[in-house]
């Protein structure tokens, strides 16, 4: 009885085995390691921008109404709105002279153009194509999947105070990847991209090839770190 017990038993891990043995293979498809063909669309609202320390005008304001306190509190929205036209007035010259020569400059286009050809370069697309607008027809229905890049910010940035106080050029870009004909988003990425050179804000209002150049190689930089971090994601499987 025993032994005829034993032998079900060992009929019924061998049976068991089996069946595992021939069930199929868990997936592990990544999301997006079969694409090959993608469509970069760079668009969306670009601001031009120099981020700069408060004018001195306003330590002045602070000193006034230090002299009388019922003085202060019935001047001080008045002075407060003051400083800060006296800054907005500042940072839009600051800004005009910065941006002076950089009309035809378009930073997405620079970013995408920079992101397109890394990703080529590494191997792993056969075509990327570029456009400042959604795709359609032939071109929609040959991609795999959309990149969505976008540049809401970019200009110069204050890194240093002092005497001078230097900055550096900036670009803040956005994107996402979006497989066509579901919808699905499966990567996105932010990237805060600033220049290792720092000089004095004189230097970029006074040199507008030496400006146009700074601020072209960043916005290449940027559209290169988002391609960097795509491939990286494509390779962990993220």
């Amino acid at each position: 009885m025993h032994r005829a017990v034993a032998a079900l038993l060992v009929l019924i891990v061998v049976a068991l085995s089996g069946c595992a043995s021939t069930s199929p293979p868990q997936p592990t498809a990544r999301p997006f390691e079969n694409l090959r063909q993608l469509v970069v669309v760079a668009s969306g609202d670009t601001t031009f921008a120099v981020t700069e320390h408060s004018a001195e005008p306003g330590r002045t304001f602070d000193e006034i109404l230090k002299w009388g306190s019922l003085g202060g509190w019935w001047w001080k929205p008045a002075a407060d709105l003051a400083h800060r036209g006296i800054n907005w007035l500042l940072q839009l010259n600051r800004k005009s002279d910065a941006s002076a020569g950089l009309g035809d400059v378009s930073p997405r286009e620079v970013v995408a153009a920079a992101f397109a050809s890394t990703l080529l370069a590494s191997g792993q697309y056969d075509e990327i194509s570029t456009l400042t607008a959604e795709p359609i027809g032939d071109d929609r229905r040959g991609a795999d999947a959309i990149v969505r890049l976008a540049v809401p910010a970019w200009g110069l940035m204050r890194v240093r105070e002092g005497e001078p106080d230097l900055h550096s050029a900036f670009a803040d870009v956005r994107a996402e990847l979006v497989l066509r004909g579901t919808g699905v988003v499966v990567w996105q990425r932010t990237e805060d991209v600033t220049d290792l050179e720092r000089v004095p804000l004189a230097t970029f209002t006074a040199d507008r090839q030496f400006t146009r150049q700074q601020l072209i190689d960043v916005l290449e930089r940027a559209g290169q770190r988002l391609a960097s971090e795509l491939l990286y994601a494509r390779s962990a499987g993220r």
